[in-house]
Parts: structure tokens; C-alpha cells; sequence
């Protein structure tokens, strides 16, 4: 007759024979004033109806048989009963029918899943994990195809490491135990090359029969878990080359503000990694005062002009100390050119622009040097051609005068930038130069008396003359003589300047009566260039017994260390 949508809330007669699970009779719908009827049985000329409910095992509701009629009928007991025996008859019946169209869509999904499902595999295991079904892709994704594997244990697929440390066996205990064990591991395939399988082993249980047997499921994950070792390597390649590198890198979003800095930039700053929010002001705040307008301004400069950032600058750490910088990076924009991104890396140069700053130093104590040897040799080659008979005997006299002045050279080479000559060492180095002997000689004096690097040359020339005269004509020569050299220190001499004081001194050398020639250029060097040249005080004097001579010269600010 027709056919219309009523909802369970309408006041309708099939509604209210639902919700009662009884029967619902209507003699005479023109006097029914409980429902409200559709239009259709109305117009078919309906006036009696009795709505009997379908009940499905467990007294769900399906729905409602109904009978009609076109003329005014009561429905007696027969009736009802009839109709009551009729619908629970409907009941089972289309439970059953129910089912097995259920039973028919599911097995057809199923078929369909397991047709399609060729990058999983899919193996069914009784209770004790004989393989009874090979499903999905488990042939092209493990090589074994199903009659080979048919009734064999699903340990097959596991590697040797994982049986021998049982691993097989946990996990089906963990799927009997919880339902369900995660499989997430390298398996093996028939050729013995490694698959990655992301899945789990399901127990199959029953309510009544208990465990029926597993279902191991796994998707093929290789290529993924290889790309993702191929990253985590190029990953620890990276970090390993920033830490061995001491690289800070920073990756800044310029919309956002957002910044992010590598472990090694944290402690660049100062900080411990995560000590700060990572920040445009958090690094900013740490540039020297002298520094920060500039470094800023050069790093805008890049961002307008999109151009690399290059700048060397000074940080401030939070415990107050200063160390150099040198930073690189380069912006990225959107298709509007407007900057986005900036990514770069900081290197530390502190130790390099120390390095600079002593190389400067030692350039300018070369060429001072320098300047000074030339100024020496030049004065020995003059002075000592002067004092010679002939070519022979200049050869001699200033062969002697320049091993001397090498030796000098030799003790300042191996000086380090705050080190210094000191006189012990120098006194010491001349005697043993000319060949005096030890019992012949007293030395005595503080130890570590530092010279000025300035003098060192000049000093050492004047002695090098007295040791070689002494060595020729005086104590050193005659085996009834001896030789004593006495110095000491004075912290606050002339000028308020620590001066070294030394005294020379000859005794029991035979003079001739007409005099040796004891003079020449020895002692115009001491009488005449250690004044002109150092600022010294001198005096040498030849008397009856040998040549005795002070020097008093300003020596290193430093002066001698304290035990001296």
C-alpha cells in the first residue's frame, strides 16, 4: 500500500508495540486517539490493525508484524495468539538469515583484506604455532611459499639471535597472557637476507574452547627502518663532526622568533644546555658592549642585502669572562623576499686571536732585535778591526766575537713570550765558553735575576771581552790567580728602577812591569758603550794584581723571583 519512515519517539501504534513487546490491537482507527496513523493506510480504506512485535533471540527488537483491515473487525484471542505464535516463529528465522548474510559480508571482507593485504604478513598458527594458513604478501615478503612452510613453527621466520635468546617463545606467552604481543623486529627470509616486520602475534581465543591458536601479523617496514638507520648514522656523523669540530649552530625563525641552538652553542655562551631559552636577546645580551652595535648592524646589513653573515665579535659569558667569536650564516626568504629563516655556525677563536696578538708582538721583538744585532755586528766588525794587526788576527778576533754573539742568541731563541735571560745563566754560559776552571772561579750571587731581552747582547758582549781577557792574560791563564764574580740585586735603584750590581774582580795575576795590553776594546765596550747603550755605571781598573771592574745595570721590572 505504500511505504513511510516512522521514528521510534512518533506516537505511533508500531512505536508503542516496540517499546511494549506486546501486541498493539486497533479496532476502529477513525475513534483511536493514541496514535497518529500514516496517510496512506488511510487513504486504502484501513480501519482495524493489530501490530504485533518481532522479537530476535534475547528479546531484541527487529520490528513489527502488522495485519490490516477495511472494515471494522475485533481481533479476539485465536487471533492474537495466532499472530503472537507466527511472529515468534519470524524471530529465529530472520536471526538466522541475519547471521548468515553477516557471516557472508564477513568472509567476504575478509577475503578481500587478505587478497589485498600484500605488504603485510599474515600467518595463522594453531595452539601449539603449527602454521595452518600463509596469507597476504608472507610468500613475496618472506620467499617461502605455503607448502613449505605448512605445519612448521613460526620461530622459522625469527632470527638465529632472537631463538637463541627465546625470543619466540615470550612473545607468544605474552599474546596468551595479554592478548596481544608486540613483533616489532628483524625476522629472516628463506634466503637468509634480514626483513623488518612492524606488527603483533594475536592469540586466538575462543569463550568456550579456550585458545584456538595465533595470528601473526606485520607490516613490512624495511626500507623505512633502513632510511631511518641511514639517518640516526648521517645524524651521530653530523654531531660528531660539530663536537669534534666545537661548532655552535643556531637555526633561528625570523616570523616567529624562535630559536634554536645546538648543544655546543650553549656552552660557547657559557651556559649548560637548556640553562636558557634560546633567543635573538639571549645571544645579543652576551656581545661585549664595544661589540654589539656593529655585530647587530652587520647582521641586518646581511638580512636587507641577502648576503652571507660573516662576523668576528666578543661575548661576554655570565662569569664575566671574554671570549672571541667568529660567526656564519645565511637567511632564507618566502616568495615575497622577505627573510623567514637564518641558519649558521659559530666557532670559537679566542686562542686564534691570542695567537695573533702574540705573533705581533714577537714580529715587533724581531725586527727590534734584529735592528739591535745589526747594530752590534756592525760595532764588533768595526771596533774589532780597529784592535787587529792584520786579516788573520780579525778573523780570529771576530770569529771569537760572534760565537759569542750566537750563543746570546741561542739562550733568547728559545725564550717564551714572558720569559727572560737571567744573569746566572749568562755568567755562567761565558765562563764556560772560554774554558775556565771551576776551581779557579767563585760565583755567588742570587740566582733568577732577570735581564731586560734589550740588553741581553750588549751585557753579554762585555763579559764574553772580560772572560777572554781574563782567559789570555789574567786569572783564567795563570795557575796562581783566581777569579771572583760578585753581583746582587737591588729592587729600588736609580730612578727608583731594580738594578743589577756586579763586580769583577782579579787576584794574584802577574803584571809585567811594562803592562799587557789589557785595554783595547774590552774596555772601551765597558767604559764607553755600556753607558751609552744600557745606561749603565762602570769602572775597570787594571791593578797590581788583575783587572777588577763593576757594572751596574737597570734590569727587568720583574726582577728575581722570591727565593732569590
Amino acid at each position: 500500500m505504500g511505504r513511510e519512515r516512522i521514528d521510534l519517539s512518533e506516537r505511533s501504534s508500531e512505536a508503542y508495540a516496540i517499546e511494549r513487546t506486546e501486541p498493539v490491537i486497533t479496532n476502529d482507527i477513525a475513534l483511536e486517539t493514541r496514535f497518529v496513523f500514516p496517510p496512506f493506510l488511510v487513504e486504502h480504506g484501513v480501519i482495524a490493525l493489530v501490530n504485533v512485535p518481532i522479537l530476535l533471540p534475547g528479546r531484541t527488537p527487529f520490528g513489527v508484524l502488522q495485519v490490516d483491515a477495511r472494515r471494522v473487525r475485533t481481533f479476539d484471542r485465536e487471533d492474537i495468539a495466532f499472530l503472537k505464535t507466527y511472529a515468534m516463529t519470524l524471530g529465529p528465522v530472520i536471526d538466522r538469515l541475519k547471521t548468515v548474510a553477516e557471516l557472508r559480508a564477513t568472509d567476504e571482507r575478509l577475503r578481500l583484506f587478505v587478497e589485498n593485504a600484500r605488504a603485510y604478513v599474515l600467518i595463522v598458527s594453531d595452539a601449539e604455532d603449527r602454521i595452518t594458513d600463509w596469507l597476504g604478501g608472507s610468500q613475496e615478503i618472506l620467499g617461502w611459499s605455503a607448502a613449505e612452510v605448512m605445519g612448521q613453527r613460526t620461530d622459522l621466520i625469527f632470527t638465529d639471535e632472537d631463538r637463541a635468546a627465546g625470543i619466540p617463545e615470550r612473545e607468544l606467552s605474552g599474546a596468551r597472557e595479554h592478548g596481544a604481543a608486540a613483533n616489532v623486529r628483524w625476522h629472516r627470509r628463506k634466503d637468509g637476507s634480514a626483513v623488518f616486520l612492524d606488527g603483533q602475534t594475536i592469540a586466538l581465543k575462543d569463550p568456550r574452547e579456550g585458545l584456538r591458536g595465533y595470528l601473526k601479523i606485520g607490516r613490512d617496514v624495511t626500507e623505512d627502518k633502513l632510511g631511518q638507520q641511514r639517518l640516526e648514522e648521517s645524524e651521530e656523523r653530523l654531531s660528531s663532526a660539530i663536537e669534534v669540530g666545537q661548532l655552535g649552530l643556531w637555526d633561528w625563525n625570523v616570523r616567529t622568533g624562535e630559536v634554536h641552538w645546538s648543544d655546543g652553542h650553549f656552552r660557547m655562551q657559557g651556559y649548560v644546555v637548556g640553562e636558557v631559552t634560546p633567543s635573538y636577546e639571549a645571544w645579543a645580551s652576551r656581545l661585549h658592549p664595544e661589540d654589539r652595535a656593529a655585530t647587530e648592524a652587520a647582521l641586518q646589513a646581511a638580512m636587507d642585502s641577502r648576503t652571507e653573515y660573516a662576523r668576528e665579535f666578543r661575548t661576554v659569558r655570565p662569569d664575566g669572562e671574554v671570549r672571541w667569536h667568529y660567526a656564519r650564516g645565511r637567511f632564507s626568504y618566502d616568495e615575497h623576499g622577505r627573510p623567514v629563516r637564518m641558519v649558521g655556525a659559530m666557532v670559537d677563536i679566542t686562542e686564534r686571536r691570542q695567537w695573533e696578538e702574540i705573533q705581533k708582538v714577537l714580529v715587533a721583538e724581531l725586527q727590534h732585535r734584529t735592528r739591535n744585532l745589526i747594530g752590534i755586528i756592525r760595532s764588533l766588525a768595526d771596533r774589532t778591526a780597529r784592535a787587529s794587526t792584520d786579516l788573520p788576527d780579525f778573523s780570529a778576533r771576530f770569529a771569537d766575537r760572534m760565537d759569542a754573539l750566537a750563543r746570546v742568541q741561542g739562550l733568547l731563541s728559545r725564550l717564551g713570550e714572558q720569559d727572560r735571560v737571567t744573569f746566572d745563566e749568562l755568567i755562567h754560559l761565558e765562563l764556560s765558553a772560554v774554558g775556565g776552571q771551576p776551581e779557579r772561579m767563585r760565583l755567588e750571587g742570587p740566582k733568577g735575576i732577570r735581564l731586560r731581552s734589550s740588553t741581553v747582547q750588549t751585557l753579554a758582549m762585555a763579559l764574553h771581552e772580560l772572560a777572554t781577557n781574563a782567559m789570555k792574560y789574567g786569572a783564567l791563564r795563570q795557575p796562581q790567580a783566581h777569579l771572583q764574580v760578585t753581583w746582587s740585586f737591588e729592587a729600588e735603584g736609580p730612578g727608583g728602577k731594580p738594578w743589577l750590581h756586579i763586580d769583577w774582580r782579579e787576584t794574584g795575576v802577574e803584571v809585567p812591569a811594562a803592562g799587557a795590553p789589557r785595554a783595547g776594546q774590552g774596555r772601551e765596550l765597558i767604559e764607553q758603550a755600556l753607558p751609552y747603550q744600557l745606561g749603565a755605571k762602570t769602572t775597570y781598573a787594571l791593578d797590581a794584581d788583575g783587572v777588577h771592574c763593576t757594572i751596574s745595570t737597570p734590569v727587568s721590572l720583574q726582577g728575581p723571583p722570591p727565593a732569590a
